[in-house]
């Protein structure tokens, strides 16, 4: 009876001491500091983009959690370049021990999922690998294109997108991503020939990033009024509005479009553009800041 007393109490000390290191842990967490580490580890990948969060705290098992967390452009703040509700970042400890910098995270933004890692190879973060899954963000909702370009897009993105960075090599910065939006529609600030929209219904993207230049290999749009397809390229610039543009492409007006808006048809011809299979040519030159559409 004794042994079992004396075991009752070493058991209600040691949770004693691990209730009050977790408050502890809790309220002198280094948030500001965690912040400020987040913060330039993105400025080394892009000094135009800067990082805050409303709210840093830390979670069980060896992590923490970003309530608010924003990237956002140095220049113009608002709208956030990308904005997430809850992050939560679990730092690999077998990993840290071997003097790697890895961690997984999850959360959510813009009613979708996120998920993903992060691997560096050195304590200064500048070579490093990453991942990251997207899973039904909700377009409409992030304000960051929606305050630079005049239509508004909406539907749910998903896809994957992989980046790696050898600063301190010759290999510098690669990636490559896959993204598919569903439902998409777009809908015009005004009305353009009579239309107020035009159904996208599905995208399917496939992109690639070396030397700073991000290729097009595959742009497929799939709608019950449109199809479209396009290439090309985008040279990037360390001001990203002043990236290049440099994209091609053809767009197919469908029955239903033509149903839909029977006076297109005799404005098209009109145009005396030039004409294949149905399809019409385009091209996208400028910058991202003032992109110019031109049909050929």
């Amino acid at each position: 009876m004794a042994f079992a007393a004396k075991n009752k109490k070493w058991l209600g000390y040691t949770l004693y001491v691990v209730l009050v290191t977790l408050v502890l842990l809790y309220y002198l967490f280094p948030a500001q500091v965690v912040e400020e580490l987040i913060d330039n580890s993105i400025r080394r990948t892009n000094p135009a983009f800067g990082f805050k969060a409303e709210k840093i705290r830390p979670w069980v098992p060896a992590g923490f959690r970003i309530s608010g967390g924003l990237i956002y452009l140095n220049d113009s703040p608002l709208p956030a370049v990308f904005n997430a509700d809850s992050m939560y970042i679990t730092v690999r400890i077998l990993d840290l021990i071997r003097g790697k910098h890895s961690f997984d995270l999850d959360g959510t933004a813009y009613k979708g999922d996120i998920s993903g890692w992060f691997d560096a190879k050195d304590e200064e973060g500048k070579t490093f690998e990453s991942r990251l899954v997207f899973k039904e963000i909700e377009l409409a909702d992030y304000e960051f294109p929606a305050d630079r370009f005049q239509h508004k897009i909406t539907g749910k993105i998903n896809g994957e997108i992989e980046y790696n960075d050898d600063s301190a090599g010759a290999a510098g910065e690669n990636g490559k991503a896959h993204l598919r939006l569903n439902n998409g529609q777009l809908q015009f600030q005004a009305p353009l020939f009579g239309m107020n929209s035009v159904d996208l219904q599905n995208i399917d993207m496939e992109l690639e990033l070396k030397n700073r230049k991000i290729t097009i290999g595959k742009a497929e749009l799939a709608g019950s009024e449109v199809k479209a397809a396009m290439t090309g390229f985008i040279q990037l610039h360390s001001d990203i509005k002043l990236s290049r543009l440099n994209m091609t492409g053809t767009l197919e007006p469908l029955a239903e479009f033509y149903k839909n808006y029977p006076n297109i048809r005799e404005l098209l011809k009109s145009m005396k553009k030039r004409v294949k299979r149905g399809q019409y040519f385009f091209s996208i030159t400028g910058t991202l800041g003032a992109p110019i559409f031109k049909l050929q």
